[in-house]
């Protein structure tokens, strides 16, 4: 009875090992959070054990002028506080979307308060593909007019089915999709992430839609 226990005690640190190496290599890196210049504002991400020491070089790098960009934003944002008399706020956070082999996609949104009804946010995604070794930007996945349109076409028509959410008089045109666009991916596409008041009124916020591979891999 005693070797039965022993053995039921191997057999279950055996795969909790095994799940949590499983799970460790599965993963693109690891993320944590830093603080820049230790204000609480201004958290931003840092990636480690990722394989390619040049690739977590890079990350950190682009991350790190991320920071220093939103850094420089808070500093005007407080200036022009103190000279038009409004309670400057300022504020960054991050959201992990995707981090599986060999993709990483990590989604940054910097709220800022200047004034008036209500502050805005602002979305920007960082996403990588580490056996290509580089940053992907949305006109990496649609490298063609055709595949443009035809997820242009695929949003509209999901907004124009949701009209208490997104603008009901929202054309085609409306719809941009450039280098800058952000998303993140997911197993089977991606996700778009739209600004406010870009597709939809400040109160439906920053929408995202799922565009499925099928959509822009078949054009």
């Amino acid at each position: 009875m005693k070797k039965m226990r022993t053995f039921i005690v191997f057999v279950c640190v055996y795969f909790t090992v095994a799940s949590t190496v499983y799970a460790a290599e599965s993963q693109t890196a690891l993320v944590t959070d830093e603080l820049y210049k230790d204000m609480e504002q201004l958290k931003y991400p840092k990636v480690s054990e990722v394989n390619n020491r040049e690739m977590e070089v890079t990350i950190n790098k682009n991350f790190h002028e991320y920071i220093k960009a939103s850094y420089q934003e808070l500093k005007e944002n407080k200036k022009q506080a103190n000279q038009h008399g409004f309670q400057a706020d300022y504020q960054t956070a991050y959201e992990v979307k995707y981090n599986t082999t060999p993709r990483l996609s990590i989604l940054t949104s910097n709220y800022i308060f200047s004034g008036g009804a209500h502050g805005n946010t602002i979305v920007q995604s960082l996403n990588y593909d580490i056996e290509a070794e580089k940053r992907v930007y949305l006109t990496d996945i649609l490298t063609t007019e055709k595949q443009i349109k035809a997820v242009r076409d695929y949003v509209w028509e999901y907004a124009i089915e949701r009209p208490d959410i997104f603008y009901p008089d929202l054309k085609k045109e409306d719809i941009k999709l450039t280098k800058d666009t952000a998303f993140y991916f997911v197993d089977d596409g991606i996700i778009l992430v739209f600004q406010q008041y870009e597709i939809a009124p400040y109160v439906s916020g920053n929408q995202e839609i799922h565009i499925p591979a099928e959509v822009y891999e078949k054009s």
